[in-house]
């Protein structure tokens, strides 16, 4: 608990509610299998021709508790990502505040304008949008997904490791890449402080004294570097993400590619087969809004670094 609340700048409650929105988004992510258990389970009745009525009821049936489920996980995973992040997000501004009411005048003479200003609320703003659009999604999608791999290989090894082995390499090709998105984003940040609040809190001072035209040649030089650096961000991040999201569907064709060739020798059935095509379609889907997310994640550190 200790450090999650150092790590991601967070007071004992939420280092809590960030605990149980992930469980609840890992249990999400794993409801999001149960149709492909149900899609299984009529394709094998129908290819054994053992389908009856009373089989059409069962599966009506489950498939209404299903939505009911899953309904009922969406809702409290809604809950639980956006009402405890926003109510995170009043006791961190409040205790900032009170943190910066305490300070005595020496430190506000010795720091610019848009550390006081754009900064802190701008760090906010980006630990707000993460606790409930990506962290909770990014621990909860490797959780399931885990969860999820571990259950594969009991149906059967061959077919797991040919739809499994691209995972690692995929999070290793985005981990890898933290240093360098780090190295980034603290440039973005630096560009973006330098001059832009400065000048929204001085221009009445700049034109009482006809010195806007001078200051603002220098504020587009700013301007361009911030452009610049904003896309090399854009850049080095796409060049890791997207890689690594074109590995991850290499699965897909190694499954099929193993699997075909395991049927033709008739070491496995046709279900499993199907099963493990089912399965690969859909395991990977939150993994590849993990990648993204661990992209944001990585360039947080500049915010949580800053706000510690």
């Amino acid at each position: 608990m200790e450090k999650l609340m150092k790590r991601y700048a967070l007071t004992r409650q939420g280092a809590k509610d960030f605990i149980i929105c992930t469980i609840v988004t890992t249990i999400q992510n794993i409801m999001l299998m149960a149709p492909v258990a149900i899609l299984y389970y009529i394709t094998s009745d129908l290819i054994s021709d053992s389908i009856s009525k009373s089989n059409n009821v069962a599966y009506v049936i489950a498939c209404v508790i299903m939505l009911v489920v899953m309904g009922v996980v969406f809702y409290f995973q809604y809950n639980t990502s956006f009402f405890s992040t926003y109510i995170e997000s009043e006791h961190r501004r409040i205790n900032l505040a009170e943190k910066l009411r305490e300070l005595p005048l020496s430190f506000f003479e010795k720091k610019d304008l848009s550390d006081l200003t754009s900064t802190i609320l701008g760090d906010c703003t980006v630990l707000e949008h993460n606790f409930s659009h990506v962290m909770p999604q990014f621990f909860g999608s490797i959780i399931s997904t885990i969860i999820i791999a571990v259950s594969l290989f009991f149906f059967n090894c061959k077919l797991a490791v040919a739809a499994l082995w691209v995972l690692p390499i995929a999070l290793i090709i985005v981990g890898c890449s933290g240093k360098v998105q780090r190295g980034i984003s603290r440039k973005v940040v630096l560009a973006q402080e330098e001059g832009f609040q400065e000048y929204l809190e001085t221009v009445k001072d700049l034109k009482s004294y006809n010195a806007e035209d001078t200051y603002v040649e220098s504020l587009k030089e700013k301007m361009d570097n911030l452009e610049k650096e904003s896309f090399r961000a854009e850049l080095g991040t796409s060049v890791f993400v997207i890689s690594a999201s074109c590995i991850l569907r290499l699965g897909i064709g190694t499954v099929a590619l193993v699997g075909a060739s395991l049927l033709v020798k008739g070491q496995i059935d046709i279900m499993i087969f199907f099963m493990f095509i089912l399965v690969v379609s859909r395991i990977y889907e939150p993994m590849q809004g993990t990648l993204m997310n661990l992209a944001a994640i990585i360039s947080q550190d500049v915010n949580v670094e800053r706000m510690n």
